[in-house]
């Protein structure tokens, strides 16, 4: 008996899987970042900066003809403002990033757009190559971008 559960032990060990299916309903979670680091720091210092939402006339943008109106974009919409009051790197006032609202809306379409290795993400890639994007907003390795994405992408 003892030899005969040891055989099937090797048995079944040397057969076993080599995948496993994940179902018909399989999702990879999506990474979650620091939302007080987006609010503070990620949204004032880049996304408003830049003039992502509203674009930058100075170098042929329309008014709002960027991510602060959804008919010019596919991804990423972003709605406008007032600057989140921040302290110590959070929110002081917590009805300000609330659900529903504006900050906490730029945060999850931003969020949908970035990684964990921020190289690769198009929050990153896409304005700073100018590929898939309408002009090139920065240059790629600008070290205010790289720091503040860097930064987020490991909180």
């Amino acid at each position: 008996m003892t030899r005969r559960a040891a055989l099937a032990g090797l048995v079944v060990s040397s057969t076993g899987c080599t995948s496993v299916d994940p179902g018909p309903n399989f999702v990879v979670p999506n990474a979650t970042f620091d939302p007080s680091y987006f609010y503070c720091f990620v949204e004032p210092q880049y996304i408003f900066a830049f003039k992502c939402g509203s674009g930058d006339p100075s170098k042929g943008d329309a008014a709002n003809g960027c991510h602060f109106n959804p008919t010019a974009v596919t991804g990423m919409a972003l709605l406008d403002h007032a600057p989140v009051t921040c302290a110590n790197g959070q929110p002081t006032d917590l009805t300000q990033v609330g659900t529903g609202s504006a900050p906490q809306s730029n945060y999850e379409a931003v969020s949908l757009e970035m990684s964990t290795d921020y190289t690769t993400a198009p929050v990153y890639v896409r304005p700073s190559t100018g590929v898939t994007h309408p002009r090139q907003i920065f240059p790629e390795g600008d070290p205010v971008v790289v720091a503040l994405l860097s930064t987020w992408a490991t909180k």
